[in-house]
């Protein structure tokens, strides 16, 4: 396939209702694993903070 036969492939047509919904699945899952990770980082730095806390209060 060229270039110009690639532009004129309406968007519907590039996956189907099956793919556009298990796509869609993929995505919520990335994007709570990704809020996973950042809650996991967040905890981390304030159970660092507080060890550190510790550290310098002795």
């Amino acid at each position: 396939m060229d270039a110009d036969s690639k532009k004129n492939i309406p968007q519907e047509t590039v996956l189907t209702a099956e793919q556009e919904e298990i796509l869609d699945l993929y995505i919520e899952n990335l994007d709570s694993f990704f809020e996973e990770v950042k809650h996991a980082e967040k905890t981390q730095v304030e159970i660092e903070t507080m060890h550190l806390k510790r550290l310098l209060s002795k």
